[in-house]
């Protein structure tokens, strides 16, 4: 039976397309199986070529936010430092102050990216062997460059462990995890990979696996080992989500059938084409100049619309809107361009949400 829920153009969950929620349908498998094996060995093989990388990766049946506690439990002995710039970032930093890890925080205003001079200045205290941060800032539309961090790490602090939240840029941008040298990448499914929530991925280099073996008290579920003896086996540790397995599966087919240079130059024509429609719409983007995300735009709402009132309207003509991260609502509207959002798509939404400026007399 159709249902009638509005087409999501919103940040996360995103839209899911037909053929990926079919393949969520597929009959169980055993999880201690040759056939989950097979999968497994797909999945992981396929992923490596996304994120360019040989490191190992490991697949997990819970939100995101759970490898924020994986990735500073097996690797932060002295202190880590986070640079917060949005509310990703702040919730990530909470987590390991919580955690009695000695924490550190570059704080930033909102809408501004990180700056590789600041990271530097903080690092060169040797107070940490862990540095955090989060590639693409959700709440605000921020992307910070990785290839400056990068050249930094690698010339200055070598020893420094990398952790970095791609949730929202995973699958969407070109991250290659191997020629950064990134020690620790996470992301969630429900965004740039265009599934549904409740599963996650990440890319776990050896030196990271090593530091975690002379780690102790880490607990089991977020232990690096565990997951290691398991993925040697093509296997989890624990009873996975296989129905997220099976539409990982097919959203990896759809990747290598587009090609990854494709997929990736998909994305940034889809910012553009986002970014002209905010200007000739009269308004202003709310990242900072050059630091503006490839898979969901920020937009500062400038021309005072009245984001509810457009919301509305949108919901009674079949989608869903953003209306902006929690103090900002209303203040900023959030456009994603990722995942299963193709041009024809992002084109629809736009020339509809124009009708709605219309007759809202904007």
């Amino acid at each position: 039976m159709e249902n009638n829920f509005p087409k999501l153009f919103i940040p996360g969950p995103t839209h899911v397309s037909k053929d990926i929620l079919e393949e969520l349908c597929t009959d169980q498998i055993g999880h201690r199986t040759p056939e989950i094996s097979d999968l497994i060995g797909f999945i992981v093989n396929g992923i490596k070529e996304i994120l360019y990388t040989k490191n190992k990766i490991y697949l997990v049946s819970h939100a995101a936010t759970g490898l924020w506690e994986m990735g500073t439990k097996n690797s932060v002995k002295k202190g880590i430092l986070h640079c917060v710039n949005g509310a990703f970032s702040s919730k990530w930093a909470l987590s390991s102050s919580m955690c009695g890890f000695n924490t550190d925080i570059i704080d930033y205003e909102w809408g501004n990216g990180i700056k590789v001079d600041d990271v530097d200045q903080y690092l060169s205290s040797g107070n940490y062997d862990v540095f955090a941060m989060v590639h693409n800032e959700t709440s605000t539309g921020v992307m910070s460059n990785l290839e400056e961090i990068s050249e930094l790490l690698k010339s200055k602090y070598p020893d420094v462990l990398w952790l970095v939240d791609a949730v929202s840029s995973m699958a969407g941008v070109k991250i290659d995890v191997d020629k950064l040298g990134i020690d620790f990448l996470l992301s969630s499914t429900q965004k740039a990979w265009g599934l549904p929530a409740g599963f996650s991925i990440c890319s776990v280099s050896e030196r990271f696996l090593d530091t975690s073996k002379t780690i102790e008290n880490k607990g089991y579920f977020l232990d690096v080992e565990v997951y290691d003896k398991y993925i040697n086996k093509l296997q989890t540790p624990t009873t996975p989500s296989i129905p997220h397995m099976f539409g990982l599966k097919k959203v990896i087919e759809i990747i290598k059938k587009e090609g990854l240079n494709n997929r990736w130059n998909r994305h940034i024509e889809m910012a553009k084409y986002t970014r002209d429609w905010a200007f000739n719409n009269g308004q202003e983007l709310f990242p900072e100049e050059n630091y503006e995300s490839y898979t969901l735009t920020c937009i500062k709402n400038i021309k005072g619309w009245d984001i509810n009132s457009i919301n509305e309207i949108l919901l009674k003509k079949g989608f869903r809107m953003d209306r902006g991260y929690g103090a900002l609502r209303g203040k900023v509207f959030r456009i994603p361009h990722m995942g299963n959002i193709y041009m024809e798509d992002l084109k629809e939404y736009l020339n509809v949400f124009d009708e709605v400026l219309c007759q809202l007399k904007y």
